[in-house]
């Protein structure tokens, strides 16, 4: 490959500028053409954990007032610190709730065609440093972005709301690797300068990516890629060490530290997953394989976001491909070690696609397959496959075959383009995307369910109710199913599938895939609004005893409690009221459980009984965590009203 002639005259001053306002006419065309194929999807629907995150908004009156939007901003339990940055921006889009669903993806197709931006300049950046010359770069830079930009694996990731998070914490993991870059590249010459912008990379870029999503952390990993492939046969003066050792590989080790101290806590929630931790990392294996399939050669019948169904590799041989991919996987890794030097390019690839990774696609209990993890790590196959094309381009021309490596690169990306139209098309149109994905996947979980609550929308209850049997028969000692079957139909007014005291006396009960504290709030609405027939309250008070051996997890539990307390308030019981909020409390110690028992007691006159919930409330607020909103305000004003209230009796 040419090396970048870095001599300067006047005609080779005027030829950058040329080539510089040719790459921006080219990226300007690609990002129109993205921004066409994807206006077809923007209409769609909510998804999965859209409204899981989105409907807090309305919480209250809504956003209103800067209290309300630090609650929202610092209330979402998506991960350990909430994931700020991410959700303050989904009030860009609403600021109460229900809103429109056009508007939330149309900022994320911004977001995403932005950080093909910042792929296509993270791209050129690389390329020169290996050595690639400059007109070349610019090329192969805008191929890449290109490819990034309409791959109809990222339609999952875009117009999915909530994946703004994966989004944002790609943008900034980007911005920080190119100010990290050009850093490194002027440290050696200008000390100051290339020591700010690499500091840059870390702060603010690197916080503002782990604030959208915690796998920003992972951008010392890419810093570490980088290092050790391109930058290898670079020279290392004393500064960058020491910025590398107290930047990079300290920061490593105390996150590393962290995940051993904390891999007992990290891992619990294996107990409510359908699969060990050694039965993850073999399927990872297999998937891992499949991503990497799916971004070099993609093909788009079986991209959805329903891959619950994947098959669980049990063993080394449960199923057979678990062995292929796990030895393919060491063959690979070994080869990029072997080739760091010699295919720096290569290299890069592998250990930036493996990187970016290893939290999602590893120990973590996470849900199994998902093709937006691939958002940020496919950046880097797809700069080797750009890269080594050109290579074969070369090799081509000699032979009198110049043209057909760039007829190549164009008829892909154009193939790019139309097959990530007809997957906009599709996720613009919700009952087409639902039977899609429902006939794709019949072992899906989600996808069965959403297309059945679908039908039943459309006035075919009876086929939703149909296909909820066939899928309470494939999975029957889901407990969560079973409620689901019966509250489907109760709201859709046919017959009981049996009564709610078969579920109760079940004796083998499983729980991993239906949101069981939703179907327990949607039985008791039911049960509150006359909607059906119920049975006698014990019966009721009998699931709700047998529904709480169900282990749940903490937050999930103690909102299962919230519940059960309805019920009493509901038959107008004080005291179990009360004692199941304070189950929820024990469990949780978040003040609003105990400023919800001060609200009950106050409503039955018991206001000193009150004053002590709301005693244990400031407690619970003054030890809340870091990122949880404050009530004390809250507090306050009702301890001042219920003086008052016993002052004047």
């Amino acid at each position: 490959m040419d090396k970048t002639n870095t001599s300067i005259s006047p005609t080779g001053n005027h030829g950058r500028f040329s080539g510089s306002l040719l790459t921006g006419a080219t990226l300007g065309l690609v990002t129109l053409v993205t921004l066409l194929v994807y206006l077809p999807g923007l209409n769609g629907p909510f998804l999965l954990d859209d409204l899981v995150n989105l409907q807090q908004i309305g919480d209250g009156e809504g956003v209103t007032d800067l209290q309300s939007a630090v609650n929202y901003i610092f209330g979402n339990r998506s991960g350990p610190a909430g994931r700020p940055v991410a959700t303050a921006s989904f009030l860009l889009n609403a600021r109460d709730w229900p809103a429109a669903s056009l508007g939330f993806k149309a900022v994320n197709l911004f977001l995403h065609i932005l950080t093909g931006l910042l792929t296509a300049w993270f791209g050129l950046l690389l390329f020169r440093v290996s050595g690639v010359r400059e007109a070349r770069a610019r090329i192969l830079a805008v191929g890449v972005a290109a490819l990034w930009l309409l791959h109809p694996l990222n339609v999952s990731t875009t117009l999915y709301v909530v994946q703004r998070m994966t989004q944002l914490m790609a943008l900034f993991s980007l911005a920080g690797l190119i100010c990290y870059m050009k850093g490194r590249a002027a440290v050696d010459q200008q000390s100051h300068r290339g020591l700010l912008l690499m500091s840059l990379c870390l702060f603010p870029f690197g916080l503002l990516a782990v604030l959208s999503k915690e796998n920003g952390a992972l951008l010392l990993a890419a810093i570490l890629t980088l290092e050790i492939t391109v930058f290898n046969q670079h020279r290392r003066g004393v500064l960058l060490r020491l910025w590398l050792a107290a930047g990079v590989l300290l920061p490593l080790v105390v996150v590393s530290g962290y995940l051993i101290l904390n891999f007992t806590r990290l891992t619990a929630a294996y107990g409510f997953r359908e699969f060990s931790l050694g039965e993850r990392l073999l399927t990872e294996g297999r998937i891992i394989i499949d991503y990497l399939f799916n971004i070099l050669l993609p093909g788009i019948r079986d991209f959805t976001l329903q891959h619950d169904d994947y098959i669980i590799s049990r063993s080394l041989l449960e199923p057979l491909s678990t062995l292929s991919a796990v030895l393919t996987i060491v063959a690979i890794l070994i080869a990029a070690f072997v080739l760091r030097r010699s295919q720096p390019v290569f290299s890069f690839a592998v250990l930036w696609f493996f990187g970016w990774h290893l939290l999602e696609s590893t120990f973590i209990p996470l849900e199994l397959y998902f093709e937006h993890r691939n958002y940020l790590p496919m950046i880097g196959p797809l700069i080797a496959v750009v890269f080594y094309l050109a290579r074969l381009a070369d090799h081509l021309a000699a032979k009198g075959y110049a043209r057909i490596v760039p007829m190549a690169g164009v008829v892909a990306v154009i193939a790019m383009a139309g097959l990530t139209l007809q997957l906009t098309l599709l996720w613009g149109n919700n009952l087409a995307l639902a039977a899609q994905w429902a006939e794709r996947h019949p072992a899906s979980y989600r996808a069965q369910v959403e297309f059945a609550y679908i039908q039943a929308e459309s006035g075919a209850a009876e086929s939703g109710y149909s296909r909820l049997s066939a899928l309470q028969q494939r999975f029957p000692d889901e407990v969560a199913l079973q409620l689901k079957l019966w509250n489907f139909a109760c709201s859709y007014e046919l017959p009981a599938p049996y009564p709610v005291t078969e579920i109760a006396a079940s004796a083998r009960q499983v729980y991993y895939r239906a949101d069981l504290t939703t179907e327990v709030k949607t039985l008791l609405e039911n049960l509150f609004a006359g909607q059906c027939s119920y049975p006698a309250r014990q019966d009721i008070e009998a699931l709700l005893v047998r529904l709480e051996a169900v282990p749940m997890r903490t937050f999930e539990k103690s909102g299962f409690y919230v519940l059960f307390s309805d019920l009493y308030i509901y038959y107008r019981e004080l005291n179990p009221a009360l004692i199941q909020l304070r189950n929820a409390f024990d469990l949780r110690p978040d003040s609003g459980f105990p400023i919800r028992q001060a609200i009950l007691s106050a409503s039955a006159g018991n206001y000193q009984d009150s004053l002590l919930f709301l005693q244990r409330a400031r407690e619970a607020d003054e030890n809340r965590g870091s990122f949880t909103p404050s009530r004390l305000g809250e507090i306050t004003e009702m301890e001042q009203d219920l003086r008052a209230r016993i002052d004047s009796n």
